[in-house]
């Protein structure tokens, strides 16, 4: 059953290293799927095909996608260092493995299609995608339709169809509540997928054919799915009738969603502005080989810059984070990795200039955190699907609900903000200069924190966004899926074809 998002599943996380939370982190938690489908047979032999009208058959080797899968299948989650040693560590641990782009055919851009051998013989088959955030989807299994996201507990079990009312009248009887069967058939097989939101007993390993899988994400999945509101015009009402600020109905949001206490919640939160102040107080990392920026932020010391100090702290800051995330130092995706800096890098800012405290900064992410879950409910945060507008875009329109809750705004001003942050980046293509999340992600994360400080001066002040929150999410959606191919992540079109953009490419030693 589809899921409803959540904040610190879809939108605020995950706490990551690599380029790309679209290809490595997802690819970490694809990874760790295969190690769990592998049981107690590690795995042999390991094949993963793209198709070549993809954007992972252009960007799969230079996003850390290769990287991702081969750490999750070690057993490595997405903010371990290990992943940079996935190849070496594979080998030395008998893994083979293969990555290949053939014709496959139409599918969703971030679509792998995966082959793997354990060591006692079996194959086993299935497919899986990215779906944007570091968020994923397994759709096939040995050829059967599927569901899982890396959420509940669950038990795979292929059986011939004569024994499947068998097999669901034993679950019925021995498995706990808080669970549900789906059952699909192909010729005479059948697949029992059991789902549930605790442990489930292994009753039924004693079939031949049985996987299990433990939840991956931070916040676990929901048999019944609820949420108290996620449209913004829920939200407006719910927030005018209790008389609440937009970072409380995100408290209330995510407790329901999460069946975390209110306090979690926001601890959760605390935890994160504690993960993004170690990672600026972390040295930077030297590693920045095959990369085409080095150290950016570095370069504002001693510049007067138009606009003041607090124009060179929001620079300096989104820089920051974005030259953590190129050096491969730990950061946190918000909404992704290509965008991890517009957000975070103008709270962090304003957080300086203001004199703010830790609980003032989480506050600001939790507001940001709801409008990213409408738009994670209307559309997308897969570049891949949607353009760049899907992650910079996404994330100044967040940024423009943080700011204008730390500037004291109410729930629809901090609405009003996003949505007004959200239509002046329409149409914006996603096109990486030499597949590097760098050029030109880097200034169009410093354009979007601008853009959400402008929206939430805007909104303070008393403008109409004339069109809702909502009715802006759904337009942006059909409008990204517009966006030609070559401009979605592919390395086809834009600044990526250019004449210096081929030669950094050439240089960079990128296929």
């Amino acid at each position: 059953m589809k899921q409803f998002p959540s904040i610190f599943n879809d939108v605020i996380g995950p706490v990551m290293i690599g380029h790309s939370s679209s290809h490595t982190a997802a690819s970490v938690r694809i990874g760790r799927v295969i190690r769990q489908l592998a049981g107690n047979d590690s795995v042999k032999h390991v094949k993963f095909s793209f198709d070549k009208n993809s954007s992972l058959a252009a960007t799969y080797n230079s996003q850390g996608s290769d990287l991702g899968l081969l750490a999750g299948i070690l057993g490595y989650d997405t903010y371990d260092r290990e992943i940079l040693e996935a190849f070496k560590l594979a080998e030395e641990n008998g893994i083979q493995y293969d990555f290949e782009v053939k014709d496959i055919g139409p599918g969703h851009p971030n679509t792998y299609y995966i082959e793997f051998i354990c060591k006692i013989g079996k194959v086993i088959k299935l497919t899986a995608v990215s779906t944007g955030g570091g968020m994923f989807e397994i759709i096939e299994y040995m050829g059967f339709p599927v569901l899982i996201d890396g959420g509940f507990f669950e038990i795979l079990v292929i059986c011939e169809r004569n024994d499947k009312e068998l097999i669901t009248g034993i679950l019925k009887e021995k498995l706990p509540s808080g669970h549900i069967a789906e059952v699909s058939d192909k010729g005479e097989k059948s697949l029992i997928n059991i789902k549930s939101e605790k442990e489930i007993s292994d009753l039924l390993l004693q079939y031949s054919d049985v996987r299990v899988i433990r939840p991956i994400m931070p916040v676990t999945s929901q048999i019944n799915p609820h949420v108290p509101f996620i449209t913004g015009g829920k939200m407006k009402n719910f927030a005018k009738e209790k008389h609440l600020p937009l970072w409380q109905l995100a408290i209330i949001y995510e407790s329901e969603r999460s069946g975390l206490s209110k306090d979690e919640v926001m601890n959760k939160m605390l935890d994160i502005i504690s993960i993004l102040k170690k990672s600026l107080d972390t040295p930077l990392s030297e590693d920045f080989s095959r990369r085409i920026l080095h150290n950016q932020h570095h370069l504002l010391e001693g510049k007067n810059l138009l606009g003041g100090s607090f124009t060179k702290r929001v620079i300096e800051y989104i820089t920051w984070f974005m030259d953590i995330k190129s050096s491969m130092g730990v950061f946190v995706a918000a909404p992704t990795a290509g965008s991890c800096g517009c957000l975070p890098g103008t709270v962090f800012a304003l957080s300086k200039e203001m004199e703010l405290d830790d609980e003032a900064m989480a506050k600001a992410m939790l507001s940001a955190g709801l409008i990213g879950v409408i738009i994670a409910y209307y559309s997308t945060f897969a570049a891949e699907v949607c353009g760049c507008q899907a992650e910079c875009g996404a994330g100044s329109g967040m940024c423009a609900g943080a700011c204008t809750e730390i500037m004291g705004g109410s729930a629809e001003e901090c609405l009003a903000a996003a949505s007004m942050a959200l239509q002046n980046v329409f149409g914006m293509v996603c096109d990486p200069v030499s597949n590097k999340v760098e050029v030109p992600c880097l200034g169009k994360n410093i354009m979007c924190g601008f853009n959400g400080i402008a929206s939430a001066n805007m909104a303070i002040s008393g403008f109409s966004e004339v069109i809702p929150i909502d009715e802006t999410i759904k337009a942006m959606d059909s409008v990204g899926k517009s966006i030609p191919r070559e401009l979605r992540c592919t390395g086809l079109g834009g600044l990526s074809v250019t004449s210096s953009g081929q030669k950094i490419k050439k240089e960079l030693g990128e296929s």
